[in-house]
């Protein structure tokens, strides 16, 4: 099967920032050519995103479908858990003290990423190819990218969001450093039977 298109944006992942950048420029006119998997559905984490993303999935049209399955992010807390002998006092931060409701939403990805993909999946203006891509080739006005069943597409202007081990930077020539830091972090999801007040 051979695949040759040239769109005028080339869009590198499928998690919720690929989803959110395709549908984004669609919107915006431009003909977007989405490359990734579909998203796994049994994604149990969850994304915090802050009241101007929220804006941008306002005007996307998404936003009120997410809103009844998401926890406004009204208090946020800083805690020094080093084991130093003097630690810093935990400060804690209230959206009201800035006259907000809410800094932002906190979505399950279980819920997000397939508001998103239905959103993508029913806009005229973006071809979603569910593949991977497995080299890029860069030109002076075009990305091209080889895709695993061997086709490629090209665009004047590609966007990374293909995660951090991402091959699109890469090819891009920016270099990123890994650093390990000695820290653990335990993540649970859980269900309330009382309201909890999001304190």
């Amino acid at each position: 099967m051979k695949h040759n298109d040239k769109a005028r944006i080339l869009v590198a992942g499928s998690g919720p920032a690929g989803l959110i950048a395709a549908l984004g420029f669609a919107e915006a006119g431009f003909e977007v050519t989405l490359v990734g998997p579909e998203a796994n559905s049994a994604d149990s984490r969850t994304t915090a995103l802050m009241n101007p993303a929220l804006k941008i999935l306002d005007r996307l049209g998404v936003l009120a479908e997410l809103r009844p399955q998401a926890a406004p992010l009204k208090v946020m807390r800083i805690v020094d858990a080093t084991r130093r002998l003097i630690r810093s006092p935990t400060v804690t931060f209230r959206a009201s003290e800035i006259g907000e409701e809410q800094f932002g939403l906190n979505l399950p990805n279980k819920v997000l990423i397939p508001i998103l993909a239905k959103a993508v999946s029913a806009h005229g203006g973006v071809e979603w190819l569910k593949s991977i891509i497995e080299s890029w080739r860069l030109d002076v006005d075009q990305a091209h990218a080889r895709l695993a069943d061997g086709s490629e597409v090209s665009a004047s202007l590609a966007v990374a969001a293909d995660g951090r081990l991402s091959l699109a930077r890469e090819a891009a020539g920016i270099r990123a450093f890994a650093r390990p830091y000695p820290q653990s972090a335990l993540v649970l999801n859980f269900g309330h039977r009382s309201e909890h007040g999001f304190f």
